[in-house]
Order: structure tokens, then sequence, then C-alpha cells
């Protein structure tokens, strides 16, 4: 009977939060859609105050008397700091947002061009938020800019220069300014949401905090060592959603503990016995039997030591921080140098790097970086997973190459590590194979490995973003390891 009861009171709430939701919905919707169209009709208004004003400029048309011209003597390409301080009449510091436009999507022989000067004393502006317009006119265009400006209650102060025409300072705040922008009732509309939105809750927080301290528990549950949580009080369905989570965690923490302290005890234990075998072989007489006895230990123990790696770079534990890409390349290079290995890196030469097109340079003009060997080429990166990651393909490269060359390529928004050996004993589908946990190449003869070091690499990459293949050149065998910027 208690059960029924509780369950009837649940659908009442139920049944009340809808109808009131429904009512206060369409309420809200209305104060919420009439705004909306003030400001879209107030937003058309400025777009077609820029075209007048572009108009106005090169064709001497009478505009609206609310927005004040004034042409400044002065037909440079660039006007000076100091006379966009003495006629923008702008308390200073102010921010200054700079753009040209021209008609790069028109069919005409002679190319329109405005360069425009945003002075505000509260924001430089994003231009880049304005839809990318291929096809427009210089004056649409223009509309588009003001369009951006009349959404910031900012003022500003617009300098003006068309083609090879003087530079006018514009003052059109009494048309897209902040004080001619329609009252925003959006926030009418979300006060009424949070208000209704409250008084829900408040009818509902004893099962919402019963809920929400029931799940509070489980994260403190799931951090702790704990296989039971507290006890919780609410509706029979969340007691028995408890009990159920305590048979399964207790049983899914039992196993994690024993993995991980099983792997965290193996690298240590396999030491004694391995130091042992290592005193005890040291007293056979037999040279052959003796070598590969240790040859086998030494197995034994790499083997272990690949297992953990790879144990470690699956947690994937580590945190991501900002690096120089080429800075750490240089100090494993550097450490294989010291040791006599054949291994170099070959420094990017100057290149620049393209970024995405701006709106008013549409496809045909990127911005460019130029980048060279003294550039970092940073990365946002989990440092000890790269370092392990280059080394193993160093190391792969010098066991079955003999060589390691290493070389970047690099985009905005990847970078590639290119470490090329001299072997000529693999194809490019058993290199791809050679990434799957223990398996090792029909090449290997007596080298040491345990067949995790391609996996290992294939594993970070993959959680920096990236992934790791290989390819024939003309020397040998090229990997690629790739990962985002």
């Amino acid at each position: 009977m208690n059960k029924i009861f509780k369950l009837k009171s649940i659908i009442t709430q139920t049944y009340f939060i809808v109808f009131v939701s429904f009512l206060m919905g369409v309420i809200i919707t209305f104060i919420w859609i009439s705004s909306e169209n003030k400001w879209e009709k107030f937003l058309r208004n400025s777009y077609s105050s820029g075209i007048s004003l572009y108009n106005n400029i090169k064709f001497q048309n009478k505009i609206d008397n609310k927005i004040k011209i004034k042409k400044i003597d002065v037909n440079d390409e660039v006007i000076s700091k100091e006379q966009l301080d003495y006629h923008s009449e702008i308390p200073l510091p102010y921010k200054l947002t700079t753009l040209s436009i021209s008609d790069y999507g028109q069919k005409s022989e002679i190319q329109e061009k405005i360069i425009l000067h945003l002075l505000s004393k509260k924001l430089r502006y994003p231009i880049s938020k304005i839809e990318p317009f291929n096809n427009l006119a210089v004056e649409q265009q223009l509309g588009k800019v003001i369009e951006l400006v009349a959404n910031y209650c900012t003022n500003p102060i617009i300098f003006i220069k068309i083609n090879q025409g003087f530079w006018y300072r514009i003052d059109g705040n009494n048309v897209w300014g902040c004080k001619t922008a329609p009252n925003d009732n959006r926030m009418l509309s979300i006060i009424l949401s949070v208000i209704t939105l409250f008084s829900i809750f408040f009818l509902i927080r004893n099962n919402e905090l019963k809920f929400n301290n029931f799940i509070l528990n489980l994260k403190n549950n799931l951090k702790s060592k704990k296989y039971n949580m507290e006890q919780v009080k609410g509706p029979s369905e969340l007691i028995e959603i408890k009990n159920t989570l305590d048979g399964f965690l207790n049983t899914q923490k039992e196993k994690l503990e024993k993995r991980l302290m099983v792997l965290s005890s193996i690298s240590h234990d396999i030491g004694t016995p391995a130091t042992k075998l290592k005193l005890r072989t040291s007293l056979i007489e037999d040279k052959n039997l003796k070598e590969k006895l240790e040859t086998d230990i030494d197995n034994m123990i790499e083997m272990m030591n690949g297992v953990l790696s790879y144990t470690r770079s699956e947690m994937d534990l580590e945190e991501e921080i900002e690096i120089s890409y080429i800075s750490l390349i240089d100090s494993i290079v550097f450490d294989y140098q010291d040791l006599g290995k054949k291994v170099s890196f070959i420094k990017p030469e100057e290149k620049k790097i393209g970024f995405a097109s701006t709106i008013f340079t549409g496809n045909k003009k990127a911005r460019t970086l130029q980048v060279n060997k003294n550039h970092h080429l940073l990365v946002i990166a989990k440092p000890l997973s790269l370092q392990r990651a280059i080394t193993n393909l160093i190391e792969n490269a010098l066991k079955y190459g003999r060589t390691a060359t290493l070389s970047l390529e690099f985009t905005s928004q990847n970078i590639t590590l290119v470490v090329e050996d001299e072997g000529k004993n693999a194809s490019e589908e058993l290199l791809e194979t050679l990434k799957k946990p223990f398996i090792r190449g029909q090449n290997t003869g007596l080298t040491k490995g345990t067949g995790l070091g391609l996996t290992i690499v294939q594993t970070i990459a993959e959680q920096h973003g990236g992934y790791l293949s290989f390819e024939k050149s003309k020397v040998g065998i090229r990997a690629k390891f790739m990962i985002k910027r």
C-alpha cells in the first residue's frame, strides 16, 4: 500500500509538471519570438544602413540624417594612429578592429575595395563570426559588417575608405547603436523559465535530493576502496538500484585491484629470481649454454617490461601539456648520438603553413605562417608518452634497418614524425601486421624484442588523435607517426 501511495504521488507530480510546463512554454515562446522579430528587424535596418552608407560615400546619395558622415582630408592607403586618435573623439585607450573588403566574387574589370577601422571603447569585433559571403557585392559585405556591429552594444566610431578616395568618419550610433536597439525581452522569457523551473524543482526537491545524494555516493564509492555504498532513502526503485550496484561494484573492484596488484608487483618480484638465475648461470662453465641461458633471462625481463609499458600506455593516465616537439626530438636524438648510434634528425626547412581562408579573402588568399628550423612547433600532448613512442620507433629502425633518420611533415592541424631506416626485407602488409601485440618480423633473427614496441606506438598515436603507418622508400622503410597539434 505504501509503495502504491508513493507511486501515485510521483504520477500526480508528473501530471502537474506537464501541465505547467506546457502553459509556461506557450507564454515564453510568444515572448521570445516577439523579441526575436524585433531584433531581426533592427539588424535588417542596420544592414540596409551599411548599403546606404556605401552609396552615400561613393555616389554622394543622401541617406538618413541620423548617420553623421565627416570627410577627412586624407586619401593615403593607411590612416595614421594620430589621426585616428584626433578624429575619433573616443577617450583613450580604445579597441581597434581593422579589416578590408573586396568584390572578389564579382565579374568586373575594376575591383572595388573598402578599408574599415572600427573604434570601440569596449571590444575588438569578432569579424570571423560573419558567415562567408563569396558572391556578395562590396556594399552588401559592408552591410554585413554593420549588422555585426549592431549585435554589440558598443557605440563604435567607423573610419572608412572606398577605393582610392578620401577617408570618412562615420557615427551611426543613432541608427545601429545601443540606444536604438530594441528591448531584449528574451531575458524576461529566461526569467520566467527560471521561475517555472524553480517552482517545479521545489515541488520535487525531496526525490531530486535523494537521487543526487545517491549519485554523489556512487561517485565517492568509485574513488574509494569501499565495496558497499552508504544506505540511501527514497523510492523502492532507487534502493533496488543501490543493492544491485553494490554487488556489481564489489565484484568489479575486487577483479580490478587484483589485476593492478599483480601488474605492479611483477616488475619488482621478477627481479629477484632473475638475479638469482644470472648468478647461477655465471657458474656454468659451458660458454654456449651460459650465453643461451643469459639470453633467455634477458628476454624474460624485457618481455615483462614491455607488457608493463603497454599497460601504462593503455591506462592513459598522463596529463597533456604544451611542449616543443622539435626540442623533444632533439633531446632524444642527442642521447642516441652520444652513444654512437646512427641516429640523425633533419630539421624542417623554411615552410609556409596555411590557415583557413578569411571571410574577406575567400579561397584565393589564405593567412600563412612562416616556419623554419628554429621554430618550436608547439603541440598539446603527453611528453612521456611521446618520448616512449619516438624511442620505440628509433629502436625499431636501429634493430631492423641499422640507421634511423628522423624528419617532420606538418600542417597547422597535425605533425607527422617520419623515421626512415635502411631495412629491405619487409613489405607494407607485414609492417601493418607488426602493429599487433607480440608479433615480430621474420628478419628479427636473434635481435632482442617483445613484439610490443609498435603496438605501444600505435596506442600512443591514437591517444593523440593520430595513427601509425608505414611505406617503402628508396632507402628502406619509412614509419609515419602522426598526431594532432
